[in-house]
């Protein structure tokens, strides 16, 4: 880690624009890749894994909890050091993302059709409830718009590979031609957004993301 900080710190640097959010950003992600790796490395159902792989793995699972944590900033409360609480986060993301088993060897170029994003994972009709197919109606009805009308092409294949396949951030930095750090700005930009827009129809993220998987 290049500077370190205090909880104050983090807090600010986390919050401030530009530049300096940036650093904040780049040592949060090392220091939780990191702590990630050692977890992941400790685990016994993941002893047969190499440390490439383990490797690779901290680095998705860092550069989703990054998100998370920037987005759950006012729920700390400084009651512990700041690294501790964004660790409980990683690893409960972590832990999340291994029992779904979301690592798919899927391609992006695979997931679309003739370079076009079509979401077929929303019109599924297995759905569990009235309720549900409500939901996912509305979800439907919101992403799509999200989609073609507010993201980039890049944004929106982004977050569909990310997110509903699961793909690691490596293949798919390596696939659309960006760097780590273009391909988390492209995720988070494209969240932020959607995020926005499901707030404003009075969807969770939290259902949506549940209907996609």
């Amino acid at each position: 880690m290049s500077t370190p900080r205090d909880n104050d710190a983090w807090i600010a640097d986390l919050r401030a624009p530009g530049p300096r959010k940036d650093a904040a950003i780049i040592d949060l992600l090392a220091w939780l890749q990191k702590r990630l790796f050692f977890y992941l490395r400790d685990r016994s159902d993941l002893r047969s894994r190499h440390d490439e792989e383990l490797q690779a793995l901290s680095a998705d699972f860092a550069q989703e909890s990054v998100i998370i944590i920037l987005e759950k900033l006012d729920q700390f409360q400084g009651r512990s050091k700041f690294t501790t609480w964004a660790a409980k986060i990683a690893v409960h993301q972590a832990l999340g993302e291994l029992r779904r088993a979301r690592w798919r060897d899927i391609s992006l170029q695979a997931a679309t059709r003739d370079g076009a994003f079509e979401p077929d994972f929303l019109r599924r009709e297995d759905v569990m409830s009235p309720e549900g197919g409500a939901i996912q109606q509305e979800a439907m009805s919101v992403v799509m718009d999200v989609m073609q009308n507010e993201l980039s092409q890049r944004q929106s294949r982004a977050l569909y590979a990310r997110l509903v396949l699961g793909e690691p951030s490596s293949i798919l930095a390596a696939e659309l031609g960006v760097s780590h750090n273009a391909l988390y700005k492209l995720i988070h930009d494209a969240r932020k957004r959607l995020k926005a827009r499901l707030l404003e129809r009075g969807l969770s993220p939290e259902e949506i993301l549940s209907s996609f998987q």
